[in-house]
C-alpha cells in the first residue's frame, strides 16, 4: 500500500480521537485552500526543502535549551520549514514549536513503517516542581481528562463534528525522578465506535526554565510495535548545561504555576495551553503532515522511476 494512504489512515484516526478546541495563542485561518492547490504547494515546498531535513541516527540541536537524539528511520523537519508547509493549510502560527519528527530515510530509501508524526515544543513556563509525583490519584487524573473532553464535545455537537470518549490508561502516568521525565498514554475513540480506538502518548522532559513536550499518537492495533518510539524520543532529549533541571537556583529562577499532575490531568491545558495545544496541532496539522509525507514519498518514487527510465 502506498505510503500516502497509510499516513492518511493514521491521520483519520487522529481526527476522530483528538480535541476540537483551539487554545489561546494557536491561530488557525477560517478558510482552507483548495485541496489540489494545497498538495501542489506542499509538494513544491517539500521538494525544495528536503535537503534540510535531518535523518537519523543524529543529534538534533533544539536551540538554547537542549538536543534530541534521532534514530534511524526518523527525519527531523526544522520549524521554519514546517511552518511554511502548515501555512498552506491555513495554520497561521504555533507558539514554541521546535520541530517535527516524521518517518524518513535519506536518499531514495522509504520507511518501512509510517507511524505518523511527533510535534515537539518547548514551553518556557518555569521550573516545574516534582514533589507531587508520589501523591497522584490516577482515577482523578482520568476524571479531569474526561471533563476536558466533554467540554470539547459540547463544541463538537454545535459544529456537527464527531464526539470522542476516553477509554482509559494505556500507560498510567510515570515519572522518572533521576531523569526528570514524565510519560503517560491514554486510549480514546469516536463515541460508540471502538474500531476508531487510538492511543495518544504525552511526554514532558523537565528543565530549569520549562518543559520540552511532545505528543505521539498511534492506532491501537499498532501500539505494541510502536510505543517504544515515545520512550526513545523522551530519553533522547537532553538539556544543555545551565538549562538542566538540577541547575535550578532556588529564590532566583521562575517557578511554574503548575505541578506534574496538572500536566497529565488537563489543568495545564486550560491554564497554559500545553497539551490542548498539542491535541489541536495534531488535529489540524495532521492533515497537512499526511500530504507532506505523502508528497515526499511520491517525489522519491517519481525520482526512482525517472532514474530507472534513464538507465
Amino acid at each position: 500500500m502506498p505510503l500516502v494512504f497509510l499516513v492518511k489512515r493514521v491521520i483519520c484516526c487522529l481526527l476522530l480521537c483528538l480535541g476540537l478546541i483551539a487554545p489561546a495563542g494557536f491561530a488557525i485561518a477560517d478558510q482552507a485552500a483548495d485541496k489540489a492547490a494545497q498538495e501542489a504547494q506542499i509538494n513544491a515546498l517539500i521538494k525544495e526543502s528536503e535537503n534540510r531535513f535531518v535523518y537519523g541516527p543524529a543529534s538534533i540541536d533544539l536551540g538554547l535549551q537542549g538536543t534530541m537524539r534521532l534514530q534511524r528511520g526518523q527525519a527531523f523537519m526544522p520549524p521554519d520549514i514546517a511552518l511554511k508547509i502548515f501555512a498552506v493549510s491555513g495554520v497561521k502560527s504555533a507558539p514554541d514549536l521546535v520541530g517535527i519528527v516524521i518517518p524518513g530515510l535519506p536518499g531514495d530509501e522509504m520507511p518501512t513503517d509510517n507511524w505518523g508524526m511527533v510535534a515537539v515544543f518547548f514551553r518556557p513556563i518555569g521550573f516545574v516542581r516534582d514533589d507531587d509525583a508520589n501523591n497522584w490519584e490516577h482515577g482523578k487524573l482520568l476524571d479531569a481528562q474526561r471533563k476536558g473532553i466533554e467540554e470539547r464535545n459540547a463544541v463538537a455537537r454545535e459544529k456537527g463534528l464527531p464526539e470522542k470518549e476516553l477509554n482509559g490508561w494505556v500507560e498510567a502516568p510515570r515519572y522518572d525522578y533521576a531523569g526528570h521525565r514524565l510519560l503517560w498514554a491514554t486510549s480514546s475513540q469516536e463515541r460508540g465506535k471502538p474500531e476508531t480506538a487510538f492511543a495518544l502518548y504525552g511526554a514532558a522532559a523537565l528543565g530549569r526554565e520549562g518543559v520540552m513536550i511532545f505528543a505521539f499518537g498511534t492506532e491501537a492495533a499498532k501500539l505494541n510495535e510502536r510505543k517504544g518510539l515515545a520512550n526513545e524520543l523522551l530519553t533522547g532529549i537532553q538539556f544543555k548545561e545551565g538549562k538542566r533541571y538540577q541547575d535550578y537556583a532556588e529564590g532566583t529562577d521562575k517557578v511554574a504555576e503548575i505541578g506534574l499532575a496538572a500536566l497529565v490531568g488537563g489543568v495545564a491545558a486550560k491554564k497554559l495551553g500545553l497539551f490542548a495545544m498539542l491535541a489541536v496541532f495534531l488535529v489540524k496539522w495532521g492533515k497537512v503532515i499526511a500530504v507532506a509525507v505523502g508528497g515526499l514519498a511520491f517525489f522519491k518514487l517519481r525520482k526512482k522511476k525517472a532514474d530507472s527510465a534513464s538507465n
